[in-house]
């Protein structure tokens, strides 16, 4: 890892591990709309880094559409920050979680924006509360890496109602007490009471988050995604957030 920075991650173990075993790659689609949002803000003098990177499909499509070549990717999972080096040979790799304040104290205060996409549902304790709780601890530890009047960039799906969220967070934990494969529901790959344990929020839930990690919300796109024959019941958006200090 050019220039990176180890530490041991202070998350979830299962959720570690999963992410080691599954490396997704996600398209353009995902990141669309968000170098619009930014464009004017940022630009090839600027410092990006994407907190929970993955495979660093994200980083890597708008690191190129804005033209911003000094880049970080920063991942719990060594085997998706070897996926970074491989198709961002100039990316520094940071093998560091964003719950974890020491590990982050070196970073803190060197970047024009931050990304942050699906990472809070990702950050699970043993209860809602307590993964919550987790949650806006990432959020501030992920703020802190800002430069003054530097730009956060949060993508989160956000569900409703808030009572179903609670449900398959529970759900989750017992399934995962006895298999860590997927159990699907339905067709959609990412629709499932398996591996990996999440904790869902509501657009409320964020933004109350958002506040509480003292960021002013300069923006937000919320899309409506469809779940199949779960929308009945179950309520899906890919929420865009873009946030100031």
């Amino acid at each position: 890892m050019r220039g990176g920075e180890q530490s041991q991650p202070a998350a979830d173990n299962q959720t570690v591990q999963y992410f080691d075993a599954h490396r997704h790659h996600y398209g353009p689609a995902r990141i669309k709309g968000v170098a619009r949002l930014i464009g004017e803000q940022l630009g090839p003098g600027s410092r990006l880094v994407d907190v929970g990177c993955g495979t660093g499909d994200n980083l890597r499509l708008l690191s190129e559409r804005l033209g911003i070549i000094d880049v970080t990717a920063m991942d719990v999972s060594a085997a998706s920050l070897e996926c970074v080096a491989t198709v961002m040979p100039n990316a520094v790799t940071a093998h560091v979680s964003v719950l974890d304040d020491e590990a982050l104290r070196p970073w803190q205060g060197k970047f024009d924006g931050v990304l942050m996409a699906a990472v809070l549902h990702h950050l699970v304790g043993p209860t809602r509360g307590a993964s919550r709780r987790l949650a806006l601890k990432g959020l501030v530890g992920a703020t802190r890496l800002l430069r003054p009047n530097g730009l956060l960039v949060l993508l989160e799906p956000t569900y409703t109602p808030k009572a179903l969220n609670k449900t398959l967070f529970w759900a989750k934990r017992a399934v995962t007490t006895v298999t860590g494969d997927r159990v699907p529901i339905g067709q959609r790959y990412w629709m499932n009471v398996g591996a990996p344990v999440v904790s869902f929020y509501s657009r409320h839930e964020v933004e109350r988050m958002l506040g509480a990690a003292d960021l002013r919300v300069v923006a937000t796109r919320h899309r409506p995604a469809a779940l199949g024959p779960v929308t009945r019941v179950y309520h899906k958006e890919d929420s865009t957030y873009l946030c100031a200090r």
